[in-house]
């Protein structure tokens, strides 16, 4: 084999390993609809029984909590999930995006926008949507957890509408 081309082999199998963490990362993500009068309702009378999970159940009274999603990680990666809001015609689409090239801060280039809207159709991406909430952060090791939020009122009742991430650290996939 020729230099240039062991090189070539050499720099690849170098860079295999660092490939291999970056794709065994997974961030979690969900969606949950507050239904804030009930949940207010349900806050104010509950009295504690001494059973975890049935005071769990108890005070999820109001809430509908949509099933986890991993987005793709990666450079300009948008990963949009949609739900249909409880009891109604309208969709929710919840949008996670990566990229290096919308805010560097003092600890690197890496962000992630999170973005939710509440709209009649599925939208592809509810980061640039109309009406939606959207938050920005900085993608490194020590980011945990972030939420983008918003209140919408529907049929003369108040809602929260969130989008919530968690991370594993990049060292500790």
């Amino acid at each position: 084999m020729k230099k240039p081309a062991r090189k070539l082999v050499l720099a690849v199998l170098l860079l295999l390993p660092a490939v291999a963490v970056a794709q065994t990362r997974r961030d979690t993500c969900h969606v949950y609809v507050v239904d804030v009068a009930k949940a207010r309702r349900t806050a104010a009378s509950f009295r504690e029984s001494g059973d975890p999970k049935a005071d769990a159940k108890a005070l999820s009274a109001g809430q509908t909590v949509f099933p986890e999603f991993y987005p793709t990680i990666g450079e300009e990666q948008l990963t949009t999930k949609t739900y249909r809001f409880p009891k109604s015609n309208l969709t929710i689409a919840a949008s996670v995006f990566y990229t290096d090239e919308s805010m560097a801060s003092s600890k690197g280039n890496d962000s992630m926008l999170l973005g939710i809207v509440v709209s009649r159709k599925a939208e592809r991406d509810a980061t640039s949507a109309s009406n939606n909430a959207v938050t920005e952060v900085t993608y490194n090791d020590s980011l945990d957890t972030v939420r983008a939020k918003k209140f919408l009122t529907l049929n003369g009742r108040q809602y929260l509408v969130g989008l919530e991430c968690r991370f594993q650290s990049r060292s500790n996939p």
